[in-house]
């Protein structure tokens, strides 16, 4: 299992103080998917150079580029995930989220069978591009506050196996996971199509364990780890929340906690 966190680069010295195996990053800020080559390239970062290697990356298409509806356009997508894709590969990027609530959002007036077709188009191409690099674009549930499409793990899965595509996997976050009530079920169901995990507890989105011993708001993170150690995962783990009291003050040891709680909880499976 590789630890890692969601953040700037300018953050990767801190990560790693702090207990951290790798950073992500926004694919926004680095990856710069609108961006011509010639501009990327006179200031793209030095993986080499950096504290930690950038392993994933969140925010894959932003809002300006639709997925689905009548303002879509799928050359400019392609375009867009072709340079993505690529700039992923060179700076060593394994996974990039496909969260993107407002860009897969579904228009009103928009027939829910002509988005999922469109969506289904749209992650089979990147997909395809993606695997070209060695980059698995993963896609995320994100719940119904945030969008309107693929609020579950069941519907979710259902794309990435629609799509087919050798450079599509999912993933699992536990704060979408427990507010949209997900079963153990539908996490098992997941199986070797698990190719990344975000972390944060589903009350304030803050660190696991940032509620101390108040067991009212409290994440059990025991069980959803023996969830993955069951379906086989030993991947990447990434916290993406906030931090309380701050993060220098919580990180190191909510990162021990983490550690340790992987540890005891791979022989709970049942």
């Amino acid at each position: 299992m590789r630890l890692g966190c969601c953040g700037s680069l300018d953050q990767a010295r801190a990560f790693k103080d702090a207990g951290f195996d790798f950073v992500e990053v926004n694919v926004q800020a680095v990856l710069r998917g609108d961006e011509p080559d010639s501009q990327w390239l006179a200031d793209c970062p030095d993986p080499a150079a950096l504290p930690l290697p950038v392993e994933a990356a969140n925010c894959l298409v932003p809002g300006n580029h639709p997925i689905v509806g009548p303002e879509r356009n799928m050359a400019d997508l392609t375009d867009y995930m072709s340079r993505v894709a690529e700039r992923a590969g060179r700076l060593g990027m394994r996974r990039l989220v496909f969260g993107s609530g407002g860009a897969r959002k579904r228009p009103d007036g928009v027939d829910p069978r002509t988005a999922a077709d469109q969506l289904a188009e749209f992650t089979r191409m990147a997909g395809d591009l993606c695997a070209k690099h060695e980059v698995t674009m993963v896609i995320e549930h994100l719940n119904r506050k945030e969008t309107n499409t693929l609020n579950t793990l069941v519907d979710a899965l259902a794309l990435c196996e629609r799509a087919g595509s050798p450079g599509v996997g999912m993933l699992v976050d536990s704060y979408h996971f427990g507010l949209e009530a997900e079963t153990d079920e539908a996490l098992l169901e997941l199986g070797d199509s698990l190719a990344h995990v975000h972390l944060a507890e589903p009350v304030d989105r803050i660190q696991p364990g940032g509620h101390g011993g108040d067991t009212t708001k409290a994440f059990d993170f025991a069980n959803f780890f023996a969830l993955l150690h069951k379906i086989g995962y030993d991947q990447r783990l990434s916290l993406e929340c906030g931090w309380k009291p701050s993060f220098e003050a919580a990180a190191p040891a909510c990162a021990a906690m983490l550690r340790q709680t992987w540890e005891t909880s791979a022989g709970c499976e049942e």
